[in-house]
């Protein structure tokens, strides 16, 4: 019987060189890679399209002031139901018993819920993690594979617009709807406010958004009054300042009554970008590299990126928005390949080599995906925040767990009982 072997995956990479581990190397096979590939009115086209026509986003700015509170409690009823009706276990290796989703369910106090929700708004005052059951606790698929915790559904940092529909009866969570997905959050995070400051807040023209992989937040111009840290692609209002090395920025806090207070705050200079940068191959490449080796974190646990939120985040620096699951993401964008009824890897090749655009390609796996950066000696290449990847070693399958953004060719995993990249691809589309 073959037995499977989970080992730490060597600093080195298979098929992969010292060179390739910067931008520069894969830019510099690009002939014009400064050359925009959508203005700013493309993009807006763009993440309309995303929103209104495949329902995959929100934006905060328009949406309406009351919901439809039949539906909100039928997706609560569904979340809840979906857990229960499964296999999970919790943190101790346990199975999740009955009495487990029980006290959830009456937490979440379903008939509470009234035929038509006054929405409220507001903006969370620090990181938080969006969850898919209002609980702390984690549940996973298998005994003690506590990285994966299925109630894990996103992260999101300081300054995110929440459209906030629900509470739970102990006054605790909020069931709010954010820009590219729904869940729960800690009630003590969110700074609430009026529909009309909310919109205000949104509407600035003058904002910075976040090119460093992480930038810490300080309550002082000199840096030293620590608040919180963001990741790559979060936005913030602005003001002007003299000091040269700092950005001013706005930031939302929360009274001891839960009610939004407008804060300054200052960031590093350099971390940060006066408006959103070009959307050119150059600048995805460089942007996708900032965040090479950075730890994995399903659905955004600890702060990090998966597959699907690193895409985001990386796009999100010139102001394309994207869906949060690789399943939504792949529906974005200009269709080159749809391979989900199985096709020969020569084919995905044809496709790579002569339509692809090296930092504009994203490419779809069931439950992953990669961003194309360039072919080397006729070898497509990708760079992806994986978990791992698996060889067939001495009548073993080995799974080589990675836990980082890396660079690698798209034969990376061949031969091992789910197969190589290229394989398992059903989706190439171009962002644009």
């Amino acid at each position: 019987m073959q037995q499977r072997t989970n080992l730490a995956a060597p600093v080195s990479i298979p098929n992969t060189i010292r060179e390739m581990k910067t931008a520069g190397f894969w830019i510099g096979k690009i002939d014009n890679p400064d050359t925009i590939i959508l203005d700013a009115k493309a993009i807006e086209q763009f993440n309309l399209k995303v929103e209104r026509e495949l329902g995959l986003i929100i934006n905060p700015l328009t949406e309406p002031e009351q919901y439809n509170g039949k539906t909100i409690k039928n997706d609560l009823q569904k979340g809840i139901e979906s857990f229960s009706k499964g296999e999970f276990y919790t943190a101790d290796g346990k199975a999740a018993e009955r009495n487990f989703y029980e006290a959830i369910k009456q937490n979440i106090n379903l008939p509470r819920i009234k035929n038509q929700i006054n929405a409220r708004f507001g903006f969370l005052s620090h990181y938080d993690n969006q969850r898919l059951l209002p609980t702390e606790e984690l549940l996973t698929r298998e005994p003690g594979d506590i990285e994966f915790d299925e109630l894990q559904n996103s992260s999101l940092d300081v300054g995110t617009p929440l459209i906030v529909l629900h509470e739970t009866s102990d006054g605790l969570w909020v069931y709010a709807q954010a820009p590219s997905s729904c869940g729960w959050f800690r009630k003590e995070k969110v700074a609430f406010c009026s529909a009309d400051k909310f919109k205000e807040l949104l509407s600035g023209k003058n904002f910075v958004v976040v090119i460093a992989g992480k930038t810490d937040i300080f309550l002082d111009e000199k840096l030293t009054k620590y608040y919180d840290y963001v990741r790559m692609g979060a936005k913030f209002a602005f003001n002007e300042t003299t000091n040269q090395n700092v950005v001013e920025i706005i930031i939302p806090l929360r009274d001891k009554e839960g009610k939004l207070r407008e804060e300054k705050a200052y960031v590093k200079k350099e971390d940060v970008n006066t408006g959103y940068l070009a959307y050119t191959q150059r600048n995805i490449i460089t942007q996708a590299f900032k965040l090479l080796n950075s730890p994995y974190g399903w659905g955004g646990l600890a702060g990090e990126q998966d597959c699907s939120s690193y895409i985001q985040e990386v796009f999100a620096t010139v102001g394309i928005t994207l869906p949060r699951n690789s399943a939504a993401q792949a529906k974005t964008g200009a269709p080159l390949g749809d391979f989900k009824g199985g096709s020969e890897m020569r084919e995905k090749l044809k496709v790579i080599k002569q339509q692809a655009l090296p930092g504009a390609t994203i490419l779809q796996m069931r439950g992953h995906i990669i961003l194309y950066i360039g072919m080397h000696n006729n070898t497509p290449y990708v760079i992806h925040e994986t978990h791992g990847y698996g060889e067939f070693i001495d009548s073993q399958n080995i799974s080589w767990i990675v836990n980082r953004v890396i660079v690698s060719d798209l034969m990376l995993g061949e031969g091992s009982k789910k197969g190589s990249l290229i394989s398992r691809i059903i989706n190439i589309r171009l962002v644009k």
